[in-house]
């Protein structure tokens, strides 16, 4: 069986990542991608597994129709036996130009929860208006990562007769405790052993609601409660002014190390203490699965699927809330050290195993596929 994969970009994103998941792992299947955009970093690691790729290099200019003409070309000349497409811009592209060539086999793959109309892209709102409309004749399958994501969608009109329910998996080669006479992060911060090491891993962009968080580590940090923060992801470093200049207002200069971008993330991980979700939107945040397979409790706010991940093993805020977040982080940093903490890291990293583990991903997905593969 060949399966086309198509997906708007191959850059440092979580439908990225979980692509090249089921390409590294799944074995039975020929396996070729189409990114929209460009290579970026998944492109890099797909070539090292030998996956077919192409590149259209989509822009919004007047050679669009071309790149789509494009598109038609390769899905003709490979002839797939289904079309898996990722996300929007992908799931409508994709299918449209894999029914003009006669392909029938299409699943989409929708990684979004909330779309918020003052923040959301006006173009990607009205795309997903008009694939409400489609969902009902143009896939055979709709994969959604999320629970949450399930409810928005039936609220907007898709057909929810075709959603399938597939959450993320993980590695679990990847994500596992350190050994505890590993401190990296701490020797080269100079952060002293007791000072309980807190932190967020996610790019900068308005959903991620960094403020949020910063807002409730000056709440912490006037309690006198003692943490050290670290900040990775994209964005997150000391030329953007925004997160500077609101850490030198709340004078969090000295509790805080904006990291940037990071290729260790299991690593960071797992030497945190208490992992962080301040977001006031999300799908289903592999951070915080990540997080808690390397045996790090989390404090997650109340979006997407994040309550839902964490379950009974870390605590939920609404978002929003940085007074709710400020007493919840200190109430979860006052375990540290207890029986009753080492306990809770052992269960947030069995609760993923668990539930999450990427064997179960991949079966799931190649089960789909076959679903439909067969029964031509």
């Amino acid at each position: 069986m060949k399966i086309i994969h198509i997906i708007t970009t191959l850059g440092d994103g979580g439908a990225e990542r979980t692509l090249f998941n089921i390409c590294k792992n799944s074995h039975i299947h020929n396996q070729v991608v189409i990114s929209l955009l460009d290579k970026g970093k998944y492109g890099k690691l797909l070539d090292k597994l030998g996956i077919k790729l192409y590149y259209l290099k989509m822009k919004p200019n007047i050679f669009f129709i071309l790149k789509i003409f494009s598109l038609m070309k390769i899905l003709y000349h490979e002839k797939p036996d289904v079309v898996q497409t990722w996300m929007y811009h992908s799931d409508f592209f994709g299918s449209i130009a894999s029914r003009l060539v006669g392909i029938k086999n299409i699943l989409w793959n929708i990684r979004h929860s909330d779309l918020q109309e003052n923040q959301s892209n006006k173009k990607t709102i009205w795309i997903v208006k008009l694939l409400s409309k489609l969902s009902w004749w143009l896939p055979k399958k709709i994969i959604i990562n999320s629970k949450r994501s399930i409810k928005v969608h039936k609220e907007l009109g898709y057909c929810s007769k075709n959603f399938l329910h597939i959450p993320n998996g993980y590695d679990f080669s990847m994500f596992k405790p350190k050994n505890k006479n590993f401190f990296s992060i701490r020797k080269k911060l100079n952060i002293r052993n007791k000072t309980p090491l807190i932190g967020l891993v996610g790019r900068y962009n308005f959903e991620k609601d960094h403020f949020n968080l910063l807002n409730a580590l000056y709440l912490l940090k006037n309690l006198k409660i003692d943490f050290f923060c670290i900040l990775v992801g994209k964005g997150i470093h000391y030329k953007n002014n925004d997160v500077v200049s609101i850490i030198k207002k709340l004078r969090l200069k000295n509790h805080i190390k904006l990291m940037g971008p990071q290729k260790n993330i299991p690593s960071f991980m797992s030497e945190l203490d208490l992992h962080i979700l301040s977001s006031n939107s999300e799908s289903f945040p592999n951070v915080v699965a990540e997080a808690m397979a390397c045996g790090t409790p989390c404090v997650v706010t109340d979006v997407g699927d994040a309550a839902y991940i964490v379950g009974k093993t870390g605590w939920v805020v609404p978002p929003k809330n940085p007074l709710r977040l400020a007493k919840i982080t200190a109430k979860a940093l006052s375990e540290i050290g207890t029986k009753k903490w080492k306990k809770r890291c052992i269960q947030a990293r069995h609760r993923i195993n668990k539930n999450f583990d990427i064997n179960r991903m991949v079966k799931s997905y190649n089960n789909a596929w076959n679903e439909f593969y067969y029964k031509n």
